[in-house]
Order: C-alpha cells, then sequence, then structure tokens
C-alpha cells in the first residue's frame, strides 16, 4: 500500500467512526474524530460539511459557517455545502438571532465575572429561550443554577445539553456533581422526538478507493502478532534488496528520487493551500468584523443611527406640542453615541427643558411601568429623572426599594443614606431609615 493510499485510508477511518458516532449522538466524540481526518486529509469536503453540520446543531453557527466555506472553496461544485449554506441565507433572521445569543452569553459571561450573577442568569435564560441549542450557553446556566445549590433548573440545562450531546465530558461533569450532593438529575420522561436528521442523512463518499472497506475491523491481538510477522518479513526484505545486484539498486535510487519529487510537489501544493486556507480565515474574519460594525450602527435600540432618530423624534413630538411623548422619547436616548457637535448643542436644550419639566413624567412613568411588572424600564426612567435632578428624592426612594427587591444591598443602602442623610421632607427619611434595616 503506497504513502497516499495510506494516508487516505487513515483519514477516510476517522471519517466514518465521527459518521457513526454522530449517528449515536456522540457529537463531542464526532468532532475530535473528523479534526483528526481533516489532520490526515484537509481536502475531504465531506468531513468539513458534516463538521458543519455538528456545529451548527450545537449552535455555533459562525464554526459551521467558517467549515462550509472553506470546502465550498475546495470544492465549487457538487458539494453538499452549498445547500446548507443556501438554507442559512433564505431563514430571514438568522445571523440578526445568533449574534443576539452570542452577545447575551459574552454580556453573561461578563456579569459572571463581576459577581452579578442575577444579571448573568438574566441574559442567559433570554439566550437559552431564542436558541435552546446553545450549549455553551446551557451549560453556564446550569453551572450557575449548581452554584446556588438549584439543582432542579441545573439538571434541566444539562438534561437538554446531554439530548443534544449524549457524552458531552462537561454535561455529565456537572451530572456526577449533582449526584454526589445526593440530587439525581431526573431524566426527561418522554423520549427524544426530533433526531439529528442533517447528520444521519449527511451522504458517504462516493469513491470506491477511498472509503474504507465493509470488512474494515480494529486490530486484534492475533492480528497485532501478524502484523509484527509481517514487519520482520518486511525487513528481511529490505536486507535483501540492499544486497541485489547494481542494476536492482539503481532502479531502486530512481524510484526514490521519483518519489522525493512526488513529495516536494505535496508540499509545496499542502504550504499552498495552507496559504489560501489562512487569506480565507483572514477574509472571513474582516467580514465578521464589518458585519458586527454594520449591526452596531444599525440594528438595536443602542445604535447610532437610533439615537439621531431619538432626536429627531423629541423635537417631532415638540413640534405637536406633544410634552409627555418627547419625555417618553429622551428616557431611551444616549448622547454619548452621537458625534455631530451640532446635534450635542440641541441635546443640551432639550436636557435644560427637561430638567425643569420633565421629572415627573420620567417618574409618572416609572411608577407606571413599576404597576406593570416592569422593574428594569422603571429603574431606566428614574435614573433619567435622577440624572436631570440630583434631588429628586422620590425618584431615589423608588429606585432604592427595587434595587431592594432584586436583593441588590449596596445598592440599594447607598441610595438610602442619601436620602436620609440630605432630603429634607422628613416623612420620606423616615420611610428611608425604616426600609434600610435589612
Amino acid at each position: 500500500m503506497d504513502y497516499e493510499r495510506r494516508i487516505r485510508v487513515i483519514a477516510n477511518s476517522y471519517y466514518n467512526m465521527g459518521l457513526e458516532k454522530a449517528r449515536l449522538r456522540d457529537l463531542t466524540g464526532s468532532v475530535d474524530c473528523l479534526k483528526k481526518c481533516l489532520h490526515f486529509n484537509k481536502y475531504m469536503t465531506d468531513a468539513r460539511n458534516l463538521l458543519g453540520l455538528i456545529y451548527y446543531e450545537v449552535g455555533e453557527v459562525g464554526d459551521a459557517l467558517v467549515q462550509w466555506v472553506i470546502s465550498k472553496n475546495l470544492q465549487s461544485e457538487d458539494n453538499r455545502a452549498d445547500y446548507y449554506l443556501e438554507v442559512i441565507q433564505k431563514k430571514k433572521g438568522t445571523m440578526d438571532l445568533e449574534r443576539r445569543a452570542v452577545r447575551r452569553f459574552n454580556q453573561a459571561l461578563a456579569y459572571v465575572k463581576s459577581e452579578s450573577e442575577d444579571l448573568a442568569i438574566l441574559q442567559l435564560n433570554k439566550a437559552v429561550e431564542d436558541k435552546p441549542n446553545y450549549v455553551k450557553a446551557q451549560l453556564l446556566f446550569a453551572l450557575l443554577y449548581i452554584v446556588r445549590e438549584d439543582y432542579q433548573k441545573a439538571g434541566k440545562a444539562v438534561n437538554k445539553v446531554l439530548q443534544i450531546d449524549h457524552n458531552h465530558p462537561k454535561a455529565l461533569y456537572y451530572k456526577s456533581i449533582m449526584k454526589e450532593t445526593g440530587t439525581r438529575v431526573k431524566p426527561e420522561r418522554e423520549p427524544e422526538k426530533r433526531k439529528l436528521k442533517n447528520v444521519v442523512s449527511h451522504r458517504q463518499m462516493q469513491d470506491d478507493d477511498v472509503i474504507i472497506p465493509p470488512s474494515y475491523k480494529e486490530n486484534t491481538r492475533d492480528q497485532a502478532v501478524l502484523n509484527i510477522l509481517a514487519g520482520l518479513l518486511l525487513g528481511a526484505a529490505v536486507v535483501f534488496f540492499m544486497v541485489m545486484p547494481a542494476n536492482t539498486k539503481s532502479i531502486n535510487d530512481n524510484h526514490n528520487k521519483e518519489m522525493l519529487k512526488y513529495s516536494e510537489q505535496l508540499s509545496q501544493a499542502n504550504q499552498k493551500a495552507d496559504l489560501l486556507t489562512q487569506q480565507l480565515n483572514t477574509l472571513e474574519s474582516e467580514k465578521k468584523t464589518a458585519e458586527d460594525s454594520l449591526a452596531s450602527l444599525t440594528n438595536n435600540s443602542d445604535s447610532v443611527l437610533a439615537q439621531y432618530q431619538s432626536v429627531i423624534g423629541i423635537l417631532q413630538a415638540y413640534k405637536k406640542d406633544d410634552f409627555p411623548s418627547a419625555v417618553k422619547i429622551y428616557a431611551d436616548l444616549n448622547p454619548g453615541l452621537i458625534a455631530s457637535a451640532d446635534v450635542q448643542a440641541i441635546i443640551v436644550e432639550i436636557k435644560k427643558d427637561m430638567a425643569q419639566k420633565g421629572c415627573p413624567i420620567l417618574e409618572s412613568l416609572g411608577d407606571k411601568a413599576m404597576e406593570a411588572g416592569d422593574s428594569q424600564s422603571a429603574l431606566n426612567y428614574y435614573a433619567k429623572c435622577i440624572e436631570l435632578k440630583p434631588d429628586s428624592w422620590q425618584a431615589k426612594f423608588k429606585t432604592a426599594v427595587i434595587y431592594k427587591g432584586m436583593d441588590q444591598k449596596d445598592q440599594a443602602n447607598g441610595l438610602f443614606s442619601d436620602i436620609i442623610n440630605n432630603s429634607k421632607d422628613e416623612t420620606l427619611s423616615a420611610k428611608a431609615k425604616t426600609e434600610r434595616g435589612f
């Protein structure tokens, strides 16, 4: 068996093992096998396509797209990657959903580092609600609840991961932790209803020369002995040929030179492929950066474009003599994102007017938000009121009460102390003293 043939056999062996593990939903094991397959044969598009499907299944859409784009560049025609990329493009809002999920996961990580677990859980709740198969988010979600010893919610997240990937090491480790504490994770009552259709239906290669024969088996002890004997015989044959006449030696030398020439050509081709792959990765990175930059300018309520639209909305409300609407729009305005000096001058005038007449309306909007159970919006309205008028003691008191309900003691006690020490409203100060006693 020549060198290239052996490489194909090894690569295809790992590919077939990866495909079998994917069918059994051992996605972690399948990824390991497929990466080893590509280590031996980076041009195997079937392995790249399957690896992309598995990344997509566990919520890593960006990694999946990278594999499919590389596959498409390696094989421009009759490539299954065309279908996968087309499906992604046809699903409206898919990339926006992915960006939001990744942004929320990253924000949750930042909250965890700053020891704000409540806010981290809120972000993860939104991430897994939009994208239940986001394995990274589910695992972080489970870990936070394990720390809180809320094993019911942790177990639900762990079970979700194990439904997607039966042998995920972290999920199994978290499950063992919960078992050691005396709380067993309850299995789902109903069997899994949906299978990994894309992975199971993934076509195998059609070239008989590079597929592992059906009779392929792992080496047994007897086979290992036979292999050793074969190696000894091969060594004896080498010794035999080394003492062959000069004409045989000449033939072997020519053969070796030819093999060396082919090896050099293969090495050059590999280097060229590596360079093209590196260039492709660079272009993909630049494309992602550009898309993220464009999204930050246009796609959400915190974008630069949205702030200019808010200023226009405030001016239109003034024109209609609808001051309450102007105040409501101002509450969501983020002037720091606006670079225009002329627009900043307009904002300064608007802020002066809001400081004189807008605080009561902002406080009223906060009260309505609290009645509706929207604490976050209420905090935003009260904060704008305090920003415009620092001596808005009622707004500070209501903000402190919300923080107290969210178990954020330091923020709440700071505001209560400010009211007690600086407010001239004795009734409000007495209420603050009562609330601060927790």
